[in-house]
């Protein structure tokens, strides 16, 4: 027997409020009124929701079982109101990002936070890889939008702009303290290292690269694990292991006449897609997130 939103409404508000009253002020409509929503869908029920006091009403067992359904009803048809809303206006369905974890701080799950806001029926979808997998995900129409640690060089297929860029720091396992202090470069190759697979791809291991022994990783999360338990070196974004410094977990180091120069990142997308509204508000927040 199928019952009207109007009748499910009056019981929810009912419930949550406490009484008819105090769900006709809410609702917007007269005490008798809730009340008689209330006693058809008992009726049609075959059941009484409520016990009537004089001056409350407590839910019935049967009553408490049916209120979270009714609820999740009423929610569901919400959302169905909100995504007939959405198509109407023409608001694009679905957005499928492709993101390194290794440009993943607070600002940019703002940014997540602000779509999930303005588009509440939105369908996000996002991927996780290294730079040159979130590139090819972009390429291959996998993903609408990459944002990455820069490539140093994008296919003529893809639009880009320049995110944030990051200092680096040159991170070690505690237990290397007394031998990482201003170290010399040809000391520090015989302690191993740990980089990201997609330098020695991009033919930049000569740049990035100083030790005789290389691990390799795609995922800077995992880079950063390793130094941590591994008594071994690496390059990472400072951002990613602030906390892990200041509690001891992993020790920063510098070298004899050795300067870094920060590290940037990119969003891009294919140059022939067009920009609907959810990307433009990706791409608009992205590119403000501050420089760390």
């Amino acid at each position: 027997m199928a019952k009207s939103v109007e009748q499910l409404t009056a019981f929810v508000e009912s419930v949550e409020t406490g009484g008819f009253k105090a769900a006709s002020r809410r609702i917007g409509k007269h005490a008798v009124t809730i009340s008689g929503l209330v006693a058809n869908l008992e009726a049609e029920l075959g059941f009484d929701l409520f016990i009537r006091k004089p001056r409350s009403l407590e839910l019935t067992e049967k009553g408490e079982e049916l209120y979270s359904y009714a609820k999740s009803a009423l929610h569901e048809l919400e959302y169905f109101d909100a995504k007939a809303d959405s198509l109407l206006e023409g608001k694009p369905s679905r957005l499928t990002l492709a993101i390194d974890p290794s440009v993943t701080n607070k600002a940019l799950v703002n940014v997540y936070n602000k779509l999930l806001t303005d588009f509440p029926t939105l369908d996000i979808r996002i991927l996780n890889g290294d730079p040159l997998l979130v590139r090819n995900w972009v390429l291959t129409g996998q993903a609408d939008l990459g944002f990455s640690m820069a490539t140093l060089g994008l296919p003529t297929e893809l639009s880009y702009i320049d995110g944030f860029s990051f200092e680096v720091a040159l991170i070690g396992n505690p237990k290397l303290s007394s031998l990482l202090a201003n170290m010399p470069t040809k000391e520090l190759r015989r302690i191993p290292q740990v980089s990201l697979h997609y330098f020695k791809e991009l033919g930049l291991s000569d740049v990035h690269e100083m030790s005789y022994r290389v691990t390799h990783c795609s995922n800077m999360h995992e880079i950063i694990s390793i130094v941590e338990g591994c008594e071994c070196w690496a390059a990472a974004p400072k951002y990613l292991v602030q906390d892990k410094l200041e509690q001891g977990r992993l020790k920063t180091f510098s070298l004899e006449g050795h300067h870094s120069a920060n590290w940037h990142t990119e969003l891009f997308w294919r140059s022939e897609k067009p920009i609907n509204e959810a990307m433009q508000v990706f791409i608009d927040n992205v590119i403000v997130i501050p420089n760390c």
